[in-house]
C-alpha cells in the first residue's frame, strides 16, 4: 500500500482526534456541566481559602502540599511569560482529574477517584483541579484576590492551591478593581484567554469554526480534566476574559 506524504498524514491525525473528540462532547453535553454543590463554609476573598488538605489529618492522605496564603513560590514581573509557555503548564493539567475547589494533581494522567461521591464537594480529597482553580494556576495569577499586581506566580502542580477566584470572579472583574484579568469580546480571544460564565471557565486553545472552539478545562467529576471541543462561545452566558501583561 502507498505510504500517506507526512504532511498529509499529520492533517489526517489532526481530523480523525477533532471527529472523535466532538462525538464524545455531544454525549456529554446531554449531561451539561455539573453544578457546584455544596462548599462546607468554604469563602473565596483576599483573606480565606478553599482548602480540601487542610488539615493534618488530611494532609497524611495525600502528596499534595498545602501552602499558607502568603507563600510566594517565587514570581516574575508582568510581560515576563508567554501565551506559548502558559499552554504547557495547561498541557500537564491534560489527562488528570478533578476535584471541586482543587489545585492539585499528580500528573500520571489518570482520576485516581473517578465519580467520587460525594460528587463536587471539597469533602472527598479527591485529585485535580477545578475549572476556576486551573484557570488560575495556567495564568499564575497571585493567591490574593485582586492584587493590583499583574505579576505571574509560579505554583507548582504538586502544591494543592485553588487561588481566590470562582468563575463570576472571573467573568466580572476588572483591571479597575485591581485584578489581572478583564472581560474581553468573545470575537478577539485566541489562544490562553478563557470563556467565562456564572458557573464555569474554559480556556481557549484554538478556534474551529464559529460556533466551537478547542479549549482546555477541568469539566467535572464524571470527566476530568482535559481538552474538548465546546460550543461557549455562541451562548450568551459566556463571556471573554483575558489574562493581562502576557510577555
Amino acid at each position: 500500500m502507498k505510504a500517506i506524504p507526512t504532511a498529509s498524514a499529520a492533517l489526517f491525525a489532526v481530523a480523525a482526534l477533532l471527529f472523535a473528540t466532538q462525538a464524545g462532547a455531544g454525549s456529554r453535553r446531554s449531561q451539561d456541566v455539573p453544578g457546584w454543590g455544596n462548599p462546607g463554609g468554604c469563602y473565596y476573598g483576599a483573606n480565606s481559602k478553599c482548602w480540601v488538605y487542610s488539615h493534618a489529618a488530611d494532609q497524611g492522605r495525600t502528596s499534595c502540599q498545602v501552602l499558607d496564603i502568603n507563600a510566594d513560590p517565587g514570581h516574575s514581573g508582568p510581560n515576563s511569560v508567554t501565551r506559548s509557555a502558559a499552554s504547557e503548564i495547561a498541557n500537564i493539567a491534560v489527562g488528570e482529574g478533578y476535584q471541586w475547589a482543587g489545585g492539585c494533581y499528580d500528573n500520571n494522567d489518570r482520576d485516581a477517584t473517578p465519580n467520587a461521591s460525594p460528587r463536587e464537594t471539597k469533602s472527598t480529597l479527591g485529585e485535580g483541579p477545578d475549572c476556576s482553580g486551573l484557570v488560575w494556576r495556567v495564568w499564575r495569577e497571585s493567591n490574593r484576590a485582586y492584587p493590583g499586581d499583574n505579576s505571574f506566580f509560579f505554583w507548582q502542580r504538586s502544591t494543592y492551591d485553588h487561588g481566590p477566584y470562582d468563575t463570576t470572579a472571573f467573568k466580572y472583574s476588572s483591571s479597575g478593581n485591581g485584578a489581572p484579568h478583564v472581560k474581553y469580546g468573545k470575537s478577539s480571544i485566541i489562544m490562553m484567554d478563557a470563556l467565562a460564565s456564572d458557573t464555569h471557565i474554559a480556556l481557549e486553545e484554538f478556534r474551529i469554526d464559529s460556533g466551537s472552539d478547542f479549549v482546555w478545562e477541568a469539566l467535572g467529576e464524571a470527566y476530568g480534566t482535559n481538552e474538548w471541543i465546546e460550543s461557549y462561545r455562541p451562548q450568551s452566558r459566556f463571556s471573554g476574559v483575558r489574562r493581562l501583561a502576557w510577555g
